[in-house]
């Protein structure tokens, strides 16, 4: 961070995507590392260790297996794949299988390289196009919309503190916030934890937490009542609420000051 906003440093960076991958909003802009995958296998790489997030997306893009020509090799992986397995167990779907085997990489040709080799049928070659599928940018690493019935994060709202001043509902890029006439509708499934909505909460009246369950949908009424002290009509989480959120801040401002001049 330099004067308050992040700045990277080309020189050090090696392109691992750690950062990309890691970023709840993505703000950090990239293509994500290359991967070699064949026939639906993830090759192991030791000096490209995938986050767990890129394993549950790549799974749900088909790649189940992984193998290594050596099991040290497979070993330098070990802890996000073990991370990933035990994801996809709350997920309900089947780990990945592991495989050590020898790997054929297979050679790449331009177009030109290919059609001179088909028409001097000097050998067969097959060229497997590396699927755009594989690459993915920061707006592809968002794993709820991979995992629909699932939620990755739970959202409560506490009631006896939140206001219904929209500043959540005006910062969460996911929509998972949203205040009705008639509700306060809270989306988790499409939470990715950033914390923004908390943060912002002029109440702390919210509260994120990292949580694998099915998604769900929770509704939280609103109430419409008449301000007992200034009479105009105003909304609430709170059936019992007598006075408006400006008339109760004004009461306790007034107590605040009174408390303030007796102590003096």
């Amino acid at each position: 961070m330099v004067n308050g906003k992040p700045v990277i440093n080309h020189k050090n960076c090696n392109e691992c995507g750690n950062c990309i991958s890691d970023c709840p909003v993505q703000a950090i802009a990239g293509i994500y590392p290359k991967r070699t995958i064949i026939q639906n296998e993830l090759v192991v790489q030791s000096q490209k260790i995938p986050t767990v997030k890129e394993l549950l997306i790549l799974y749900k893009k088909g790649v189940k297996t992984i193998v290594g020509e050596k099991s040290s090799l497979i070993e330098w992986w070990k802890e996000p794949i073990d991370e990933a397995n035990d994801l996809l167990k709350q997920l309900n779907e089947a780990p990945f299988s592991i495989s050590v085997k020898s790997i054929e990489e297979e050679r790449y040709f331009s177009r030109r390289e290919l059609f001179s080799l088909w028409k001097n049928e000097s050998k067969s070659a097959m060229k497997q196009a590396a699927p755009a599928k594989w690459r993915f940018n920061q707006n592809d690493l968002h794993l709820p919309k991979y995992y629909r019935d699932y939620q990755f994060a739970r959202i409560t709202i506490n009631s006896e503190k939140c206001m219904l001043c929209t500043a959540c509902q005006k910062l969460c890029q996911n929509k998972c916030l949203n205040i009705t006439e008639g509700h306060f509708s809270l989306l988790s499934q499409g939470c990715s934890s950033c914390q923004l909505c908390v943060d912002i909460c002029p109440e702390k009246a919210i509260i994120v937490e990292n949580q694998i369950a099915k998604a769900e949908e929770t509704l939280l009424p609103i109430y419409q009542k008449v301000c007992t002290v200034c009479q105009k009509t105003y909304s609430t989480l709170r059936e019992h609420d007598e006075k408006c959120v400006a008339c109760r801040k004004q009461e306790s401002f007034k107590k605040s000051k009174e408390g303030n001049h007796y102590a003096f």
